[in-house]
C-alpha cells in the first residue's frame, strides 16, 4: 500500500500509473490515481524491514501478564 504524498489517497502499487511517458530520462514513479501526483517507488529494503516489523509485533512477544498478577509475583 501507498500514500500519495500529496492528496493522501491509499491506494495499492498496481493501482497507480507506472511509466507515464511524460518525464525526461523515463519515468520510474508510481502516479497517484487520483491526482496523477509523481510519487517515488519505495526502495526494496525499506518493504523488507517493513515486512519484519509487522512480524515482529505480530508474533506474540507482547506482555499478556495482567498487572495484578505481576503484584502477585513480586510480593
Amino acid at each position: 500500500m501507498m500514500i500519495c504524498g500529496f492528496c493522501g489517497h491509499e491506494f495499492d502499487e498496481n493501482q497507480g500509473k507506472r511509466g507515464c511517458g511524460g518525464c525526461h530520462g523515463g519515468c520510474r514513479s508510481i502516479h497517484c490515481p487520483r491526482c496523477n501526483y509523481k510519487n517515488p517507488v519505495e526502495p526494496a529494503f525499506i518493504g523488507k524491514l517493513k515486512t519484519m516489523l509487522k512480524r515482529k509485533t505480530t508474533s506474540g512477544f507482547e506482555d499478556t501478564e495482567k498487572p495484578e498478577d505481576k503484584k502477585t509475583k513480586a510480593s
